[in-house]
């Protein structure tokens, strides 16, 4: 089944999937939603699991993604289900987009660090909140890109039924965070209110990852 739409989340999925290393045992996307990004990593991993704490988007997700063997889909609060349904240092890769501030960035961030297999990935795209004046500048530019590449995409469609919150840190608190609880990961601010985040756990990954170009 065909998921087909353009938000300014989709527009950084290229960017994840150059990003999660070749072919990853297990793959974990933390706040799935209708599980469009699940699908192409099941392209590209073993096996994917798809989490959402919304009964309904998980139900839509397995609806649209039946024709995916390699992918499941389950329902409930990440931080409940660490160490049972969602093993610790289990996933090669781990994926949050437009998550982690509804989850609280940093239980967010540890939260997956602690559920991340020595030598797998950690690849972030989150919001932030605006604080200076260049941030709302920035904001502005950010609002002008996202009209634009929504009229090339034929307009923007976002998923039905996400939640909306307002971001909990500022860019350079998300920054500072990163910084301190991921040691050597890399943290960008991007176009479209968006910052990345790539972190590789220490330790001997369970193969050979290429390293993408940040």
């Amino acid at each position: 089944m065909e998921i087909d739409y353009w938000n300014p989340n989709v527009h950084y999925h290229p960017w994840i999937l150059d990003s999660i290393g070749d072919h990853p045992r297990e793959a974990l996307d933390i706040g799935c939603g209708d599980g469009r990004l699940v699908r192409a990593l099941a392209d590209r991993a073993r096996h994917v699991t798809g989490l959402d704490s919304s009964a309904a988007m998980v139900e839509h997700a397995r609806s649209a993604n039946r024709d995916v063997a390699n992918a499941d889909f389950v329902e409930g609060d990440v931080f409940d289900l660490v160490g049972t349904a969602l093993p610790h240092e289990h996933y090669d890769v781990i994926t949050m987009v437009a998550v982690a501030h509804h989850l609280g960035t940093d239980r967010a961030i540890r939260t997956a660090a602690s559920l991340l297999a020595p030598g797998g990935r950690l690849v972030v795209v989150g919001l932030a909140a605006p604080r200076s004046a260049v941030d709302w500048l920035a904001l502005v530019a950010a609002l002008l890109a996202i009209r634009r590449e929504a009229k090339r995409h034929g307009g923007k469609r976002a998923q039905d039924g996400l939640p909306v919150a307002e971001p909990d840190m500022t860019w350079s608190q998300v920054r500072h965070t990163a910084h301190l609880l991921l040691p050597g990961s890399r943290w960008r601010r991007r176009l479209m209110w968006r910052y990345s985040l790539l972190w590789e756990k220490p330790g001997a990954p369970a193969r050979e990852h290429t390293a993408p170009d940040f």
